[in-house]
């Protein structure tokens, strides 16, 4: 026999009573694992097109251009979020939380340049074939 349990709307106004965002705080969630989800997505897609298309190409360059900003917004409102609340927290979780997305913040500068580093390289390229 299932018993579901509905939760009152006084039941969740106390749960994210002491929350920064309040009520908003699960779609504030929502959008940053979203934004997380679709980055990881741009990765795999500009893998894909690196395997199918050679080293250097334009797809694979904007895909990573893509994921790094996304990643850099991820990290750069996770750091806000959590100073913005350092009151409602731990301060060793804030810790933390804050080296996980300064990591996030390394690997979006890292794609950005990864993606500098692919268009630079399919220009050159594109300029050796027009040569030979």
């Amino acid at each position: 026999m299932k018993r579901w349990y509905k939760r009152s709307s006084e039941a969740t106004a106390l749960i994210y009573k002491e929350s920064i965002f309040g009520n908003l705080s699960p779609y504030i969630m929502l959008l940053r694992i979203a934004v997380l989800i679709l980055a990881l997505f741009n990765i795999q897609k500009g893998l894909q097109a690196f395997i199918k298309e050679g080293l250097f190409n334009f797809k694979s360059s904007e895909r990573f251009k893509r994921s790094g900003y996304l990643l850099l917004l991820l990290s750069v409102s996770g750091i806000i979020i959590r100073l913005v609340g350092m009151s409602q927290t731990a301060k060793d979780q804030i810790l933390s939380d804050i080296i996980m997305y300064l990591l996030l913040l390394a690997i979006g500068i890292g794609l950005l340049a990864f993606s500098d580093v692919i268009k630079k390289g399919n220009i050159i390229e594109t300029e050796n074939n027009l040569t030979i």
